[in-house]
């Protein structure tokens, strides 16, 4: 692609913006800089692999590829040759935009979810400015010659990851969130218009993610409704000021100043890749059933080493801790640390002869993953034995009910049909989707002993479907679906 096209695109991420929301604060007047944007160009689904884990679309839009190519599904990523767990970085990817960048073309990317650092020597890279998902622990700047611009700018209230909620009643605490966002929103809507000026970029993806931040704790003012938030912890809730609503109002906002910003002419993208759905906490009992199930089993006191010991009494002091000391712990520490300590622990002592499969650790689907000969380091589920035990599994799962008959699970997804497709794969061998049941407290399923309550007080989670307004040259054709794995190639070619 030659540098001397006049073409530019910006590309603006609401990230976690629910699709139907979205629409209907534009049908209603609430959004006139999208609603401009939608008069003169076109409405598109965006369909993500959110289905196998959140953590997948954004290296699914960065590389251009599935999940089971790239191997990213969530923020932890399970380590077969080792039987172990890391921390998702993102070093390892590559983006679309490298061969951009490598071919002349100036481009500027300011936090976007999941990004690598390519060192760009034009243009803009900025990580974990004021980032939802930290990878990193600090913010990464690229090129050198912009890094006093991006430290003059005032700094953004979520960069402080001590700026945490304790549930929906936690009034005090979640009107300090919103208050922040709001603020950030204008504070990052100000570095973008100065980094665009200062550095023109023909290409700019510009990540709003607040939204994603806020959506997770105060989904409930938005559906307050719903079946999920009918109890106790929901009941006589005020409502809370600035609102989501008040927080894509001034998104939209930012997204008219930073079109004022570029070319006329440019073509400009806006879009989400999933939205926000009713929740409360994330279920935290597939380990255990699978267990109880026969399918894995612990490793006794005497079969472990000291260091699995250690490992085993630190779980067991977490899990049994006061909850007033849990949240001290995560307030005083950073996510960082937290992280890095949690790491050795995110997994039980298994006794992996004994065990033909496992969950992985999750903030929203099930995940298990078979311990396949040939893939696992300790693997001793046989090839010819795969798709067997993978149906005894989900037929398993299937019939799971709460005591009082409701169903647990919605769907089980196989992400390989067989067992070489499976040991090319990193991905979880079976995604369970879980229905509203799981939400319920205390939680009783019919025939089991397991009594592992949901973890963490988040009311949103991830949903499925994003969107996209595309205002261009190029937007005849365009399908009803666009894929997040084809919207790179889309972009690419809107600058030729």
């Amino acid at each position: 692609m030659s540098q001397d096209s006049d073409s530019r695109v910006i590309a603006i991420v609401i990230d976690a913006a629910t699709p139907q929301l979205v629409r209907r604060m534009i049908d209603h007047d609430e959004l006139p800089v999208l609603k401009s944007l939608l008069s003169a160009g076109e409405w598109k689904k965006v369909s993500a692999p959110a289905n196998i884990g959140s953590g997948a679309v954004w290296p699914t839009f960065i590389t251009g590829t599935d999940p089971r190519f790239h191997g990213i599904h969530g923020e932890w990523r399970w380590h077969p040759s080792d039987m172990s767990l890391s921390r998702y970085r993102g070093r390892d990817l590559t983006p679309f935009w490298q061969t951009l960048a490598d071919n002349g073309t100036t481009i500027g990317i300011l936090d976007l979810p999941f990004m690598p650092m390519i060192g760009l020597e034009n243009g803009f890279e900025i990580s974990e400015w004021a980032p939802h998902d930290v990878l990193e622990g600090h913010i990464q700047v690229a090129p050198e010659k912009i890094r006093t611009l991006v430290s003059n700018s005032p700094p953004h209230a979520l960069s402080s990851d001590r700026l945490k909620t304790e549930g929906p009643k936690d009034l005090e605490g979640l009107q300090r969130l919103n208050s922040a966002c709001l603020e950030g929103i204008k504070v990052r809507g100000k570095l973008a218009q100065a980094l665009l000026q200062e550095t023109n970029p023909r290409l700019a993806i510009i990540a709003f993610t607040e939204i994603h931040r806020t959506g997770h704790f105060i989904w409930h003012n938005v559906e307050p409704e719903n079946e999920v938030y009918a109890r106790d912890e929901f009941a006589n809730l005020p409502a809370l000021k600035p609102d989501l609503k008040d927080l894509l109002r001034e998104v939209d906002r930012q997204i008219g100043s930073l079109i004022d910003t570029c070319a006329k002419d440019a073509t400009v993208i806006v879009f989400s890749l999933h939205g926000m759905r009713p929740a409360y906490g994330a279920s935290a009992f597939l380990a255990p059933l699978l267990i109880e199930m026969g399918f894995a089993r612990l490793a006794d006191w005497r079969g472990q080493s000291w260091r699995e010991r250690a490992l085993t009494l630190m779980a067991a002091v977490k899990r049994h801790s006061p909850d007033m000391l849990k949240k001290l712990y995560y307030k005083s520490l950073p996510q960082t640390t937290t992280h890095r300590l949690a790491r050795p622990t995110m997994l039980p002592a298994y006794d992996w002869n004994q065990t033909r499969a496992f969950s992985l650790p999750t903030d929203q689907h099930g995940w298990v993953r078979i311990n396949l000969r040939g893939r696992e380091a300790a693997g001793i589920v046989a090839a010819e034995n795969y798709d067997e035990i993978c149906r005894e599994i989900e037929t398993k799962l299937r019939a799971l009910t709460t005591n009082e008959g409701k169903p647990l699970v919605q769907d089980v997804l196989r992400t390989s049909v067989t067992a070489e497709d499976a040991i090319a794969s990193s991905v979880p061998d079976l995604v369970v989707h879980w229905t509203n049941a799981v939400f319920e407290s205390p939680l009783g399923i019919k025939g089991s002993l397991v009594k592992t309550p949901p973890v963490g007080t988040y009311t949103g989670q991830h949903a499925g479907d994003g969107f996209c307004i595309f205002k261009g040259n190029s937007q005849s054709g365009l399908p009803d679906v666009l894929l997040a794995q084809d919207l790179g190639a889309l972009i690419s070619r809107s600058l030729s």
